[in-house]
């Protein structure tokens, strides 16, 4: 009986751990840490040892058993004696079985801190990427972490509340072990000693044991509502964060697509300033270029006419000369022989001589006017590039507006 008992208090308890983790699905870190596991089950190992391995039961029959009675009756000796040797052989037994539990129990427990090292070291490497991949991030995780301090508060407060009722629970479960052992020893006892006069005594000690185990199973199941309520809490506050932490990778995507937009926006502002800065150096060398050429292009027409006409006047001037030398000569010859009969004809000649010059002033007039209209021409030339000077002038200065705007619209998507 004693083997079973210690069989089932330790299969009770790992029961207990086991579903009390599945159930809660707590981490080692998160809610109980390795240290307080280690004193947990140190000091379940000394309640247990305490209870299970001393040899003589403070609150056995033998303990409570009179002086009188074992001197007295030499009938009841061997009986004794028998039961003795068989209480011994129990408690080397489970002695034995204690020892291998124990080690057992040391091996889970080395287990369990490798694992919770491990577990640390992992967390610390998380904790180095975080810190090296994110940290532009830093500071809406500071302004997301002050709106989330009062949570996280209620968080570790339910956290510790519910490591509380762990323990709580670890230790009516340990006391309700104890109990339904010290229920099945005292029965037995009880069979063994039922014809003693110790019975009554027993008899009181168990029903105060029942008293007792009654109360410690009201107490466990006040307890268990407890842990209920506190793993309701807990769910919720779950949903919560997971519902701000999707919350907060929302913002964060939207933040870094806003980036995306700002760093093309800025971009396209810094390809747009380069194109117009390009557009108007190139204007302004196409339009010295275009007035240097219209410039030279004007003065060498102008020369190019200009010589032209005096060439042409020149010689037609020569030929004129030179046919008017000839024809002097010969009315000259004509003159001298007929001056006098010939002085009607001489007066003709002279009109006809006055109307050639007229011509040439009529042709004179007309190359002014055409002078004339070709600086006009010039001017209307010039008066077209210069608007469109303007025009491309206003387009600039409407693009420099829109530059502005969206300069101003980057720096407030920035605020």
């Amino acid at each position: 009986m004693h083997q079973e008992t210690i069989k089932t208090s330790h299969e009770n308890i790992s029961m207990s751990t086991n579903s009390l983790n599945q159930n809660t699905k707590f981490d080692n870190q998160s809610f109980i840490s390795s240290r307080k596991i280690e004193n947990i089950t140190k000091e379940q190992q000394h309640r247990r040892t305490t209870i299970y391995l001393s040899n003589v039961h403070p609150k056995s029959a033998d303990y409570f058993q009179p002086t009188s009675t074992i001197i007295s009756s030499s009938s009841t000796r061997p009986s004794t004696i028998h039961v003795n040797e068989l209480h011994k052989t129990e408690d080397d037994n489970g002695k034995i079985e204690l020892t291998t539990l124990n080690n057992h129990f040391e091996n889970y427990l080395n287990q369990i801190k490798i694992l919770a090292n491990r577990n640390i070291n992992l967390r610390h490497e998380i904790a180095n990427i975080l810190q090296t991949y994110m940290s532009p991030m830093e500071e809406e995780k500071q302004n997301d972490n002050k709106n989330s301090c009062s949570l996280e508060i209620e968080f570790n407060n339910l956290r510790q509340q519910l490591n509380h009722e762990l323990r709580k629970l670890i230790k009516i479960q340990t006391r309700l072990q104890r109990a339904d052992y010290d229920k099945k020893y005292y029965k037995n006892k009880v069979r063994l000693f039922s014809k003693s006069d110790q019975y009554q005594i027993i008899q009181q000690q168990l029903d105060a044991y029942v008293y007792e185990l009654n109360l410690l199973k009201e107490q466990y199941e006040k307890q268990e509502q407890n842990l209920i309520s506190y793993k309701r809490q807990y769910n919720e506050y779950i949903m919560k964060l997971i519902e701000y932490t999707n919350e907060y990778n929302k913002i964060i995507y939207e933040r870094i697509q806003s980036e995306n937009s700002l760093h093309t926006l800025n971009e396209q502002l810094l390809f747009e300033r380069e194109y117009n800065k390009k557009c108007q150096q190139e204007f302004e060398q196409f339009e010295k270029i275009q007035y240097d050429i219209n410039n030279e292009f004007n003065k060498t027409e102008f020369k190019k006419i200009l010589e032209k006409i005096r060439q042409d006047f020149q010689n037609y001037n020569e030929i004129q000369l030179s046919e008017l030398e000839l024809y002097y000569k010969t009315k000259l010859d004509l003159i001298q022989i007929n001056f006098r009969e010939n002085e009607n004809e001489y007066e003709n000649e002279n009109e006809n001589h006055s109307e050639e010059i007229k011509q040439l002033k009529e042709q004179n007039q007309s190359l002014q006017n055409k002078l004339k209209q070709l600086e006009n021409e010039f001017h209307h030339i010039d008066e077209q590039y210069q608007q469109q000077y303007d025009l491309s002038y206003d387009e600039y200065y409407h693009l420099d507006i829109q530059i502005s705007e969206l300069e101003s619209l980057i720096l407030y998507s920035q605020t």
